[in-house]
């Protein structure tokens, strides 16, 4: 019995050597460095809300996950203002010193019904609901829904019964944005509107 228990013991004390041999020979763990994203360099498109923290070169960006950024406005106006609780769609660009807004455009401003005088002398209108619905009175072309994506706003046509293209997305790039005023960009074309609501 006791040469058993010698037995044992010896075989025990040689796994356990086997064992520290091999952790000598494996290589070391790397080590996952775990960066906010406030310190990766790039640029980034996210949706939110504008923040209570707000001030007139800083903009507290509250995303829909949930995280707080306070993006720098680079002396450029943020298209539509910047106003407590109104929705966002911002581009930003983070550096190791600050996160820089390239375009900022306040979704809650644009959303409303723009008017403006057709060539005929007409009142056409664009209507722009929560939700990303769109409406046409009155115009040549019909748009059922529109998004902000790039700094740019997207209007989609309705898709055609039976047809096998993809609806026709027109993309405008916002030139101003205030409470009473939107100014588009088409190709070569300006459209103005006004907000009379």
């Amino acid at each position: 019995m006791k040469r058993f228990h010698l037995l044992l013991m010896a075989l025990a004390t040689l796994i356990i050597f086997s064992c520290e041999e091999k952790k000598k020979n494996e290589p070391p763990t790397p080590k996952v460095e775990v960066r906010p994203l406030e310190e990766i360099p790039g640029i980034f498109e996210a949706h939110g809300t504008i923040g209570d923290g707000s001030t007139m070169n800083v903009i507290e960006f509250i995303n829909d996950d949930g995280d707080t950024l306070y993006i720098t406005k680079n002396g450029q106006a943020v298209m539509g203002g910047v106003i407590v609780g109104d929705e966002m769609e911002v581009i930003y660009n983070v550096s190791k010193e600050d996160i820089i807004a390239s375009v900022a455009v306040n979704l809650t401003t644009l959303q409303h019904l723009w008017t403006q005088k057709g060539a005929d002398g007409r009142e056409q209108s664009l209507e722009l609901d929560e939700g990303g619905r769109a409406a046409t009175y009155n115009m040549s072309v019909n748009y059922e829904a529109w998004e902000v994506k790039d700094g740019l706003l997207l209007l989609h046509s309705p898709k055609k019964v039976g047809d096998e293209s993809p609806a026709v997305v027109d993309s405008f790039e916002i030139l101003q944005l205030t409470t009473d005023s939107l100014v588009l960009m088409h190709g070569n074309l300006m459209t103005e509107f006004k907000r009379y609501n």
